[in-house]
């Protein structure tokens, strides 16, 4: 009987679908897998270990990751050595854009349709 849980000649359904995501991931960096990345497979679920450059390479080795048949989820726990950019605070109060009423000037609001 096959399905989707059957191994193939080479092992448990976990070592072959280790074996495609490692695949997709060199594909994904022109056929060179990343250095200090370890993928470990537990019932269809990928675990990804290691430290890597920056977070666009984290994202990137966890979509090449996501996208291989058979896969039911992937746990990102890639260390990067650059930290994340700082996303900037919201609009700056002199923007005009505060949304807190209770900073507002009193008086009529007209709004342009």
């Amino acid at each position: 009987m096959t399905g989707p849980r059957s191994a193939d000649a080479t092992g448990s359904p976990d070592q072959t679908l280790d074996t495609q995501v490692r695949d997709r991931i060199t594909e994904a960096f022109g056929g060179i897998f990343p250095a200090g990345v370890t993928v470990a497979v537990a019932d269809r679920r990928v675990l990804l270990n290691g430290c890597v450059e920056d977070q666009d390479i984290a994202q990137r080795i966890e979509k090449a990751a996501a996208v291989s048949p058979g896969v039911l989820g992937v746990h990102n726990a890639l260390r990067t050595r650059q930290p994340a950019p700082v996303e900037p605070p919201g609009q700056p109060p002199s923007s005009g854009a505060d949304a807190n009423p209770a900073r507002r000037p009193s008086g009529q609001i007209n709004h342009k349709v």
